[in-house]
């Protein structure tokens, strides 16, 4: 059982940020319903999927100086499937991720999908064969999942999630978090491979 504590510890060190700065994030995340509270101590909530990818969008996006932390990070995850590539059609057969209606469903359920064997294996071998990008504004997440071979045998599942027509700005900041990141997540909070919470 993973505490918030030890998702916090996770995730600095894996994302190279400052503890006190992912613990500021979770209090925010907190008090907006974010994430599990169930408990303190030796009793703490356990942590799941769905708060991995609350802490996760939280800290890939960029935050409103003042603004609502809370109402930010739900709009990031409330963010409606808007394309599926999956090629060839069967490549997803066993992959959570594909139901996914919302980008908060869909990252969660890409936490789980890291420990399907053949996707594990390849992120174990150092290939980032799993990538998901945040737009820095918040605006689109994509989720990206390559077969072993790629590209020299097409395979893969592209899951983009936003609202409406992509806005097109003059400097666009997108942050990428590699599949190893989301396979040690998965790992520490014991996740079952394609399963749904």
């Amino acid at each position: 059982m993973a505490t918030s504590g030890d998702l916090a510890k996770a995730l600095s060190e894996l994302l190279k940020e400052p503890f006190s700065t992912v613990d500021l994030y979770g209090r925010h995340l907190r008090a907006a319903g974010l994430l599990n509270i169930k408990g303190q101590g030796r009793g703490a909530a356990e942590m799941t999927a769905r708060d991995a990818a609350a802490w996760l969008t939280a800290l890939a996006i960029d935050h409103e100086r003042g603004g609502d932390f809370g109402r930010e990070v739900k709009r990031v995850l409330a963010l409606p499937l808007a394309d599926s590539i999956i090629a060839p059609d069967y490549f997803a057969d066993d992959l959570s991720c594909k139901g996914a209606k919302t980008a908060g469903e869909g990252l969660a359920r890409l936490f789980h999908d890291t420990l399907v064997s053949r996707i594990q294996e390849v992120l174990e071998n150092g290939q980032d064969n799993v990538i998901v990008s945040f737009d820095g504004e918040g605006e689109s997440v994509f989720l990206s999942i390559q077969g072993p071979y790629y590209p020299e045998i097409p395979s893969a599942a592209l899951l983009t999630f936003r609202r409406g027509e992509r806005k097109r700005r003059n400097v666009e900041k997108t942050i990428t978090v590699h599949g190893r990141v989301l396979l040690e997540i998965a790992k520490l909070l014991e996740l079952k491979s394609a399963g749904v919470e």
